[in-house]
């Protein structure tokens, strides 16, 4: 089973993903790139998530060891958000669909 990391990139990308390791670096299975944003001066900072590799077929990317800075274990209430947008639900006899990436 792979665990849920949050990892910092040498982009300055914050990236939450399943990670395993391969033969090639670590690998990201369902990655989301975390972005904090304020509707306006003094609000609440909100996360927000977004695919990282939307355009891919897969849903794996591996990326090289030396561009990771640092991974971390998600705090809990990102933890859940995660996985609840990344559970697949039925939605109808037979039909599995991926959820909506809503705000955390």
């Amino acid at each position: 089973m792979q665990d849920v990391k949050i990892l910092r990139l040498v982009t300055g990308e914050d990236v939450i993903a399943k990670v395993g390791t391969n033969d090639q670096g670590t690998s990201l299975n369902k990655a989301f790139v975390i972005i904090p944003t304020q509707s306006q001066p003094g609000k609440p900072v909100q996360l927000m998530m977004t695919l990282y590799a939307p355009y891919a077929k897969s849903d794996t990317v591996t990326i090289k060891d030396d561009k990771i800075i640092s991974m971390v274990e998600p705090k809990e209430e990102i933890l859940k958000s995660y996985q609840q947008n990344t559970s697949s639900i039925i939605q109808s006899p037979g039909l599995m669909t991926e959820n909506k990436v809503p705000k955390l």
